[in-house]
């Protein structure tokens, strides 16, 4: 039955994956096309202010579309939003592909925000209800590994290919993935708390790929009875958020997708090929698709990890990582710029750059799922959504204020600043982060329960 059941619950979160991919387009954009817009003649020409803004707005967005699937994640279903997101992915670039305007660009850039926050505060939710748990971190594990394999394909494009050809590509991927919504299957948990009860359990024996139903029909009845039991907790909000056991994973939450958005990665990936020189052999737009290249091999591989290794002990090692990194890149700045210069300084940036994004695409899989493990189903929109808002408010002070620190107080002051956050990061996760791996939604919840 396993077999079948991988295969049933891999068609059902198809979209989760392929929606990564349509905000891998829109990341991946940025950096070549930020540059060459930058370093452009003529009438669409970019300044430096003008570039942290199309750089920023997106996380802007993102805080209110994370905030719409908080509001509307139990109301519309998990499924018609994640659909929504897959169309506004790809009528996005018809916006880019004929305008000239920063103005449109800028507008463009919120409501593709917008998108990725809906689709944020809605995939982990729909992947954690519809996966079973010996499958749920590699489901996760490849959704990322699609983000990564978009983002170096986007970056490919968009630095060989003009403008105008880079968003005609991007709309057909994208109207490709949208096709992968009719796939979709509603989770079980969402059809029980709207009272559909007989789709339900039709949903939940083609998801376990059981041919007779009483194979399932035991299993069925507990995550019932945990529904109805969670049903019951929505009738207030103020008991929600104030129970302990919710209270703490929303605090856990925010306190580590904030701490995660401020080290760094969205700024770096967005202004990647600025902060690259030019050697006799790689282009700046060329280390970055490098840069590309090596993410996704990270991530590709951490499939076989994922599953055998503790969320925490990754996310805690993976940061240690990075924190050094940090301080080396900034240390690189100060002795090159300041000091002496340094032979093979250009890849030895790269090197170190390479290092932390290669180690947070590693982590990254983890973070995602204990969003999608952590918060019992009176919460799963509201937690994660907070989680997303977090996480983009901190993206966006730091991309905006990236490029001023840089030429205002030099952009080692940058990475230092990352340095110490991803170091704090460590501490917070060391004292509070419980482990999610090998355990069924309920068991994380008792977990959670018995230490408060």
């Amino acid at each position: 039955m396993k077999t079948r059941e991988t295969f049933h619950q891999t068609l059902a979160v198809m979209t989760v994956g392929l929606n990564e991919l349509g905000l891998a387009v829109g990341n991946g954009w940025l950096a070549p096309v930020l540059k060459t817009l930058q370093d452009a003649k003529g009438d669409f020409s970019l300044t430096t202010e003008q570039c942290s803004w199309i750089a920023s707005l997106e996380h802007i967005g993102k805080i209110f579309g994370a905030t719409i699937a908080a509001i509307l994640l139990d109301i519309v279903g998990r499924k018609s939003l994640l659909s929504i997101c897959a169309m506004t992915f790809f009528l996005m670039w018809l916006a880019i592909l004929f305008t000239k305007s920063v103005f449109i660009i800028y507008v463009v850039r919120i409501v593709f925000g917008v998108a990725c926050g809906i689709n944020d505060g809605t995939n982990s939710v729909y992947l954690g209800e519809n996966s079973s748990p010996f499958i749920r971190g590699i489901f996760g594990t490849v959704s990322i590994s699609i983000y990564f394999l978009g983002l170096l394909i986007e970056l490919i494009i968009a630095t060989y290919l003009s403008y105008k050809t880079t968003a005609l590509v991007n709309f057909f991927i994208e109207f490709a993935s949208f096709m992968s919504v009719f796939w979709m299957v509603e989770p079980v948990q969402y059809l029980l708390m709207k009272g559909k009860y007989d789709q339900a359990e039709k949903n939940f024996i083609w998801l376990k790929g059981a041919r007779d139903p009483n194979e399932v029909s035991h299993e069925f009845e507990k995550i019932k009875q945990n529904a109805y039991a969670e049903i019951s907790k929505k009738s207030s909000y103020v008991k929600i958020l104030t129970s302990p056991a919710n209270y703490k994973s929303l605090l856990m939450m925010l306190t580590i997708y904030s701490l995660a958005g401020m080290t760094g990665y969205h700024p770096v990936q967005s202004f990647a090929s600025m902060i690259f020189s030019s050697t006799d052999i790689l282009t700046p737009n060329e280390f970055t698709i490098l840069l590309g290249v090596v993410q996704f091999l990270v991530v590709a591989s951490t499939s076989f990890v994922i599953g055998k290794f503790n969320r925490r002990s990754i996310i805690l090692i993976s940061f240690s990582v990075i924190s050094i990194a940090h301080a080396f890149t900034a240390l690189l700045f100060v002795v090159h710029n300041t000091m002496v210069r340094i032979p093979s300084y250009p890849w030895l940036i790269f090197l170190s750059i390479t290092v932390y994004f290669s180690i947070f695409a590693f982590a990254y899989p983890a973070l995602f799922l204990i969003r999608s493990e952590l918060f019992p189903l009176s919460i799963k929109g509201i937690g994660g959504s907070v989680a997303i808002v977090g996480y983009s408010a901190m993206s966006f002070l730091m991309t905006k204020i990236f490029l001023f620190v840089s030429q205002n107080y030099g952009i080692h002051f940058n990475f230092m600043i990352f340095s110490l956050i991803s170091a704090i990061l460590v501490l917070f996760v060391y004292r509070m982060l419980p482990e999610t791996r090998n355990k069924s939604l309920i068991e994380i919840q008792e977990l959670l329960e018995k230490e408060n």
